[in-house]
């Protein structure tokens, strides 16, 4: 089985989920609610869909059962999260970029128009 697409949602939150999104398999077989989470370390992982029990701890509902398919897959949706932080800096220093060249051309003081006497 390969992973065949991954979609994500990047979230803007201080909190450790960063991104929510689905991944499918051999385009056969989707598998939504997977997170993007960070760590206390700082390092990223996936978290894998799951659901609270009664006595207030969570068990997975879909996850794989091969230590290869759940590195294709992890590996993919890490990925494919690296990409659109990247793509979302480089959309934000481009804005950022555009916002300063407008301003300096504003701050230049105007010729003046009229008739001189």
């Amino acid at each position: 089985m390969q992973v065949s697409e991954v979609r994500l949602n990047l979230l803007k939150t201080d909190n450790a989920v960063k991104a929510i999104g689905s991944f499918s398999l051999d385009g056969a077989f989707a598998v939504r609610g997977v997170r993007v989470m960070e760590d206390k370390n700082g390092r990223n992982f996936v978290a894998f869909p799951s659901r609270e029990k009664a006595d207030g701890s969570y068990e997975d509902i879909a996850f794989p059962l091969s230590k290869e398919l759940y590195a294709s897959i992890t590996g993919a949706i890490i990925e494919e999260y690296k990409q659109q932080v990247e793509k979302q800096e480089q959309t934000q220093d481009q804005s950022q970029e555009q916002t300063q060249t407008e301003g300096a051309s504003e701050a230049a003081p105007a010729p003046k128009k009229g008739r001189s006497r």
